[in-house]
């Protein structure tokens, strides 16, 4: 059976935005049809999920998912912009009910979290991207008391321009994409360091050996990780301390988990995501079991890490997750970062291989590629087999010194790339 996971107290909300997606968006007319809304629940959804989805490639079908007001002009709505998996830009409606949504994702650890006279410092980029919209939106409907500096993202490719600015804002909190994050604390001066207080961050994995190490950059500070996307805002978050880790808290959605089938990767769950309004809003792009493509983490019921589905590469008839690989790397005391150069399997190339381009500062550890390709081993038996004793697929460690991490490989400001594919990013 799949797990539900939502507040009782959004039940009101679900069944009217059931309602209203279903007299006003074609696509959910059609997919609900027939079935009997008044008995549909959260945990109804959980037993939908083969008729009741939405993928990413359907929110091309502007016509049929957007909503008639949307689609005729009769609500204000920016549209915020994401490629994602899809490859081509998907174009999402954001209204001002989606702004108070937001705002009250983000709420709890606004409310607990950010006193009077803070002073963001902002690397998430504003529109048509999402992600500096949603900052700024939830900060503002939930009248925060704090002072929001956008960073221009540029910056973080000249460090002079980036030390300049920070040295003038003198932020108590930084919002980044949580690899920029940890990069930050590697070059900051200790006094900025030490004065940060939160770390609100998103767009990546974020394993507890990266989290460890980001706070041991950032003395004074807690770290608030986000999983969000365009489509449902801030859909949950956790709080990662010195001390700890929280589960993930999903505010405003209703999350369902299903298994994936893979028996050697039980723990992870597919994620589907439905967009809960309250009575009387409209949102831009309804969505009820939300197939976005990712993958959870659970353990004792609860969602303990999120990863993309992209962020896995597969080998035969193993997969490697990219959280297993940030694991060893952030867990080990002389290797900085790392990126996976992924050759699939395809008619001109029999054996599917990964390159795992680790990146160590300083002198070069000795036998650091045989201990990292052990600790792959150690945590990943399936990938041990199909490299070490069927022979189907290859691994690859290669260790380089950290400037020299992305050489000959695209890079994006303000973008976090990991995996690279051969044909495509190289």
């Amino acid at each position: 059976m799949p797990t539900v996971i939502y507040r009782k107290t959004l039940l009101e909300g679900f069944k009217y935005t059931l309602s209203k997606a279903v007299e006003t968006t074609p696509f959910w007319k059609e997919k609900f049809e027939g079935l009997d809304l008044d008995g549909i629940s959260p945990e109804t959804l959980g037993e939908l999920t083969a008729r009741v989805t939405i993928k990413p490639h359907d929110l091309y079908e502007r016509s049929r998912v957007w909503p008639d007001y949307i689609r005729e002009g009769r609500l204000f709505h920016a549209v915020m912009r994401t490629s994602g998996t899809t490859g081509r830009p998907k174009r999402v409606p954001f209204t001002p009910d989606d702004k108070r949504r937001t705002a009250r994702q983000m709420a709890p650890w606004v409310n607990e979290y950010f006193e009077k006279g803070e002073r963001v410092a902002s690397f998430f980029p504003p529109l048509p991207s999402s992600s500096g919209t949603f900052a700024l939106s939830g900060l503002e409907n939930n009248n925060a008391g704090v002072a929001y500096f956008q960073v221009p993202i540029t910056y973080l490719q000249n460090r002079e321009l980036l030390l300049k600015e920070l040295e003038d804002i003198k932020p108590t909190s930084i919002w980044a994409l949580t690899a920029t994050a940890y990069n930050l604390g590697l070059i900051l001066p200790e006094k900025l360091r030490e004065d940060v207080k939160t770390i609100v961050v998103g767009g990546e994995t974020l394993t507890p050996e990266l989290a460890k190490a980001t706070l041991e950059l950032f003395p004074n500070a807690v770290v608030i990780d986000n999983f969000g996307s365009t489509e449902d805002d801030v859909t949950g978050f956790r709080i990662v301390t010195k001390k700890g880790t929280t589960p993930f808290h999903f505010g405003e959605s209703v999350i369902v988990l299903e298994d994936t089938g893979d028996e050697d990767y039980p723990e992870y769950k597919r994620l589907y995501i439905t967009k809960v309004m309250s009575e009387g809003e409209l949102t831009g792009l309804p969505l009820f079991n939300y197939d976005i493509g990712d993958l959870a983490r659970l353990e004792n019921g609860e969602v303990v890490s999120i990863i993309r589905v992209k962020d896995v590469v597969v080998l035969s008839g193993a997969k490697l997750h990219i959280d297993q690989v940030m694991e060893i790397v952030y867990g080990h005391p002389e290797l900085k970062d790392f990126v996976m150069l992924y050759h699939p399997l395809s008619p001109d190339n029999p054996r599917p291989k990964v390159v795992i381009r680790v990146a160590y500062e300083g002198e070069k550890p000795a036998g650091i590629e045989d201990e990292v390709r052990e600790l792959i081993y150690e945590a990943n038996n399936p990938v041990r087999y199909e490299v070490e004793e069927a022979k189907s697929s290859e691994l690859i460690i290669e260790a380089v010194p950290l400037e020299k991490l992305r050489e000959g490989l695209t890079v994006r400001p303000g973008k976090t790339k990991r995996i690279y594919v051969a044909g495509k990013d190289f």
